[in-house]
């Protein structure tokens, strides 16, 4: 990408900081905003440092997230440095990769890869300095996370006996997603990936900022050999035996985001042939991430497309 210099404290300079800092601020918070916010985290590190180049990107970062971790301490809110710092070093790592110039899947992969290595030196940190396993650490967290979780739904429903019973089962909650953990690690983090490096191309685009040219994204799709691999997991998930259940229940949720990406792209495929306004597209791409039907219903539309070849790209070829 090409990089335009000047001095430190000029007017780019400044706004980088201001704007990253009140995303930063909002991810911090507990709400549909907060979630929002850590979703989209990365974008103003990725636009910033890769306009400004690597010096005063880095320092934008380091600065934001230094002023956001001193304004949360005034207020209630469970962001951590490390939550935020993960977030934001995406926008680093993006930067980096997208100057490669690789095929999508390339990008998503250097990317993943990257953050995840990241979040593995931090966990190793903390396992040494805590003297326990990072595998405790891990069950630890989601314990932690699902009585919160637990704690949430009994504020917002009232209902005593729906809580009572997800307390009775929460150490098999906790047990069944420490069993998920790596699917849900690799499938968020990519999603993560994947939602930014798309919305990064809207906001590079606009202000006219070099960008790869990933081409179509509407006509991708995955190999379809890849469909062989979705029935050997699900015989591993028959087999009575527990480590090969959850090897194949992992590899099941990996590819089955995979194919809701394949269905996304259908989606998106038709609803360019149709020129669906803006606004119908986000409250259908909205609505497929609030039903869990239609989420379904779209990773059934990438997995069929295997026979059903939805847009002809058959006889494209």
């Amino acid at each position: 990408m090409k990089e335009t210099g000047g001095g430190i404290f000029n007017r780019n300079f400044i706004s980088g900081i201001i704007i990253s800092s009140l995303v930063f601020l909002v991810a911090g918070t507990i709400s549909i905003f907060g979630s929002i916010g850590a979703m989209l985290a990365p974008l103003p590190i990725l636009y910033y440092y890769s306009k400004l180049g690597r010096v005063q990107g880095v320092l934008i970062f380091l600065l934001s997230l230094l002023f956001v971790v001193i304004a949360l301490r005034f207020v209630d809110s469970q962001a951590t440095f490390l939550n935020l710092f993960l977030l934001g070093s995406l926008g680093l790592i993006l930067s980096e990769v997208l100057r490669k110039n690789y095929s999508i899947e390339m990008t998503v992969v250097y990317s993943v890869v990257a953050l995840l290595a990241l979040g593995l030196i931090f966990l190793l940190y903390f396992s040494v300095i805590q003297w326990k396993g990072p595998l405790y650490l891990i069950e630890s967290y989601i314990a932690e996370t699902v009585k919160e979780n637990i704690n949430i739904y009994f504020q917002l429903s009232g209902s005593s006996e729906q809580t009572e019973l997800l307390r009775r089962n929460a150490g098999h909650i906790t047990r069944f997603l420490t069993n998920l953990f790596p699917a849900i690690v690799l499938v968020g983090t990519s999603f993560f990936v994947w939602l930014n490096i798309l919305a990064g191309r809207l906001l590079f685009q606009k202000n006219r900022m070099w960008y790869p040219d990933f081409g179509d994204l509407s006509r991708w799709k995955i190999p379809d050999k890849y469909v062989w691999l979705v029935i050997v997991s699900g015989i591993l998930i028959l087999l009575p035996v527990g480590g090969v259940k959850i090897v194949g229940l992992n590899i099941l949720v990996i590819l089955f985001f995979f194919y809701l990406l394949q269905g996304l792209s259908i989606v998106n495929f038709y609803f360019n042939k149709k020129n669906m306004p803006i606004f119908f597209r986000i409250l259908g791409y909205f609505l497929i991430f609030a039903q869990q039907f239609l989420l379904l219903l779209v990773i059934g539309l990438g997995l069929i497309d295997v026979w059903a070849d939805f847009r002809k790209l058959e006889k494209v070829k």
